[in-house]
């Protein structure tokens, strides 16, 4: 079986996708996977025979871990949604975080967020007994730079 990493949607977009991005702090960050299928998400499924005896393993991910590089983590169980400006600023329905501090004291100036794949898979025998595997956990990270805006009041 062939397991793939996770292409990730963030929005705000990711450095490596736009340099000049930035998030707000308390701002909601949206978190999203952009190529979910069969090898990076599943399920996926795959036979072999040998010596008349055929065993099937099946794959899928239960959840995706999001580290996101300050401190706290995010399980999402589903690929979540993809973020459009149509929606403005609200929390993702799946899958998000909002940060409480700028990114100005990371390296680079911005929050590295990884995405960690949580496969499960089970195999099965013709011969009728089954077990689990310990599969790969591909992870992918991308960096996401928070600001803050400061509003002056004048009396």
């Amino acid at each position: 079986m062939r397991f793939e990493p996770l292409e990730l949607g963030l929005a705000p977009r990711p450095l490596e996708q736009a340099p000049g991005s930035i998030g707000l702090v308390g701002a909601p960050v949206w978190m999203w996977v952009t190529n979910a299928g069969p090898t990076t998400w599943g399920p996926i499924e795959e036979s072999a025979t040998a010596g008349g005896i055929t065993v099937t393993v099946t794959a899928e991910v239960e959840s995706v871990t999001w580290d996101m590089g300050d401190g706290t983590s995010v399980s999402c169980e589903t690929p979540g949604d993809a973020y459009v400006p149509a929606l403005g600023v609200r929390p993702s329905p799946s899958c998000g975080h909002t940060y409480a501090q700028t990114s100005a004291d990371q390296p680079g100036t911005a929050y590295a967020v990884t995405a960690t794949a949580n496969w499960t898979a089970t195999w099965t025998a013709s011969t009728g007994v089954g077990g689990t595997l310990e599969p790969p956990r591909p992870a992918t990270t991308a960096h996401v730079r928070i600001g803050e805006r400061q509003v002056i009041e004048i009396g």
